[in-house]
């Protein structure tokens, strides 16, 4: 269908659900923070593309600027009334009487949040930040007996390089749920042109078309240990690497799975480069020779493609460290007040964040065709770009705002998937979802000991807006689903992720593995056996629901305690059962910590078809 005419049907059938009108006040209080002190102003809320928006030109904001808070007077709940705030991040708040606190999103992987009040008096909305988002948060906040949600846009050291705009989308009763803010934000995306259906990617893109039908298998084979004894590593101090898997037991792997039969794999190598996973970058090669050196990882390139299978590699375009032949602090981002960033600790000591500027100019290109020319193809995975904000530099010869340096991610991703055939990265925020075909998790923090002490529950709002355009895996802890709670096991198909795994996972020597301790290993025949097992029960799901991949998920609600339903755009429903009892839904039991799928019939594909352009 006509994407105009669509388009219009939809804010037709939007506008009557709506009652032609927005009930809610029209106005916001806007909050401007100097060091002078706080400059309150009511703005009025404008009607612009099926919203009431909020605008703050760039050229009206004082240069001095610290924060500016919008505070919109109907985004507010009381305790004890039915409803709920949905956070960015995937959280849910609903207005039970608890102690006065707060809890911010500072870092965006969405930029939709919103409210379901029913029986408020200003009604449920969804809020899309459209302008200077990447300075944007979204916070919570309890005081005096009642909920409140706003924005915040911190500014004082990269000041407001474009206007602020905020849409406000009025939802009608019985179209409020996370699940209807959800489609309007992957409607708003689609419409703008910055993402595409994976039905559509795919007919031009072979290797993406596989990726969808296959299970992500990454092996890491080499690290120096992690904490690090060395910080700051030189040739002489630098620690030896620990060999888990060179590139020979890695063709072992592929005949083993060859011989279990799995059909389909996209295999992913980490830590094959110089002194393994965060071993020298932004250096990559050469290869690293305990592996086997480059003459064996191209016999197992050959293998895998030989045998059917996809075969990637892991790089990094962001980091570096000292004891990479090609390291300058000319090079790394700068604070304001003209320092080095540092980040983290790895294998390879101190990292230091590159100015993705300068990663572009000098170092990604250049890795990602000696990539290609290994013989990688594939959905090549660059690491950390889509699970933190864009990298801010200060430096004078090279300064990038926020938006600039997402400009550059995007680069990078799409150059891998130009010389590779696709791009992949660790996480799922949406300012390199044009560049991005899969991720690798999109949340931390899927397990109730994880959650800020606010959060009601955790909902899939992301798999809402991109399952059908963006291949992904649910979570950190849904690596190597197969081998782990049945409970966390079962999110994976609640959630229409992509079976994901991953050999030694559990690398880290302080035990602070983020993906869990539950591993896929094969230093023995009989733990290669056992992982290879795991890696079928990936292949056999996708036979049964690998469809699902390019379908978006519509509907995403918990029908009975610990009973969820997630509904899929052509129709077919899918019934995860948490509970220690049978469940019965449309005449059929779903066993205990189990799923039943219901596929659509004929006619009902029929009707979402024709529906489709209204979800």
């Amino acid at each position: 269908m006509n994407t105009h005419i669509s388009r219009l049907l939809f804010w037709i059938l939007f506008y009557v659900g709506a009652g032609l009108n927005f009930t809610m006040a029209d106005t916001v209080e806007v909050l401007f923070k100097n060091p002078e002190g706080t400059i309150a102003k009511t703005c009025k809320l404008e009607e612009a593309e099926g919203a009431l928006r909020l605008k703050i030109p760039a050229k009206d904001i004082d240069p001095k600027t610290i924060s500016i808070e919008v505070r919109p007077n109907f985004a507010k709940g009381k305790f004890g009334s039915k409803g709920y705030f949905i956070l960015p991040d995937g959280f849910l708040i609903k207005f039970r009487e608890r102690q006065n606190g707060s809890y911010t999103v500072n870092r965006l992987p969405i930029t939709l949040s919103g409210m379901n009040n029913p029986d408020g008096e200003f009604g449920s909305f969804a809020s899309i930040i459209k302008g200077l988002e990447l300075e944007g948060a979204v916070s919570c906040e309890i005081k005096g007996g009642e909920y409140s949600l706003f924005h915040r846009f911190d500014i004082k050291d990269s000041g407001a390089y474009e206007d602020i705009i905020i849409d406000y989308y009025k939802l009608p009763k019985g179209r409020d749920s996370y699940s209807d803010m959800g489609r309007i934000y992957r409607k708003y995306k689609l419409d703008s042109g910055a993402v595409r259906p994976l039905k559509e990617r795919v007919k031009a893109n072979k290797y993406l078309k596989y990726a969808v039908s296959a299970p992500e298998i990454r092996i890491r084979m080499a690290w120096k240990p992690v904490p690090t004894p060395v910080k700051e590593q030189t040739l002489s101090t630098e620690p030896k690497p620990k060999i888990a898997v060179t590139f020979a037991r890695a063709e072992e792997i592929i005949d083993e799975m060859r011989r279990q039969g799995v059909k389909s794999a996209e295999i992913c190598l980490v830590g094959w480069n110089i002194r393994g996973h965060d071993g020298r970058w932004p250096t990559a090669l050469p290869v690293e020779p305990a592996l086997g050196g480059e003459p064996a990882l191209r016999s197992l390139i050959k293998k895998a493609q030989d045998n059917g299978y996809n075969i990637v590699c892991h790089t990094n375009s962001g980091d570096a460290y000292r004891i990479s032949p090609e390291f300058s602090e000319a090079d790394i981002a700068k604070n304001p007040d003209g320092s080095i960033q540092k980040n983290a600790v790895w294998s390879g000591g101190q990292t230091y964040n590159l100015c993705y500027k300068v990663s572009w100019e000098k170092f990604t290109p250049k890795v990602n065709s000696q990539v290609a020319d290994l013989g990688f193809r594939g959905l090549h995975y660059i690491d950390v770009l889509s699970t933190v904000r864009p990298t801010v530099c200060y430096d004078k010869l090279h300064p990038v705002n926020r938006r600039q340096a997402a400009k550059y991610a995007e680069m990078h991703l799409a150059d891998a998937a130009k010389k590779i055939g696709g791009a992949a990265s660790e996480g799922g925020y949406d300012h390199v979802a044009s560049a991005l075909d899969y991720a690798l998790y999109i949340t931390f923090n899927l397990e109730k000991n994880s959650w800020p002490k606010i959060a009601d529950s955790y909902v899939p709002i992301w798999h809402i807006v991109y399952n059908g355009i963006i291949l992904s895996n649910p979570a950190s802890s849904t690596i190597n689903w197969a081998i782990k709670d049945p409970k966390i096991a079962l999110k994976l198909v609640e959630y229409g992720g992509r079976p994901s795994y991953y050999f030694y996972s559990a690398f880290r020597d302080d035990n602070k593995n983020w993906m869990g301790t539950a591993d896929l290993l094969c230093k023995t025949n009989e733990e290669l056996e056992n992982s290879v097992k795991a890696i079928k029960k990936g292949s056999d799901l996708i036979d049964e629901l690998g469809y699902l991949q390019y379908e978006f998920l519509d509907q995403h609600k918990e029908i009975s305690d610990n009973i969820y339903l997630s509904k899929y755009s052509d129709g077919s429903e899918i019934v995860c059962n948490y509970t220690d009892k049978p469940f019965t839904y449309r005449g059929e039991a779903v066993n205990p910590v189990s799923y039943k799928l219901y596929t659509p019939s004929f006619f009902m594909k029929i009707a979402n078809f024709l529906l489709s352009p209204f979800n």
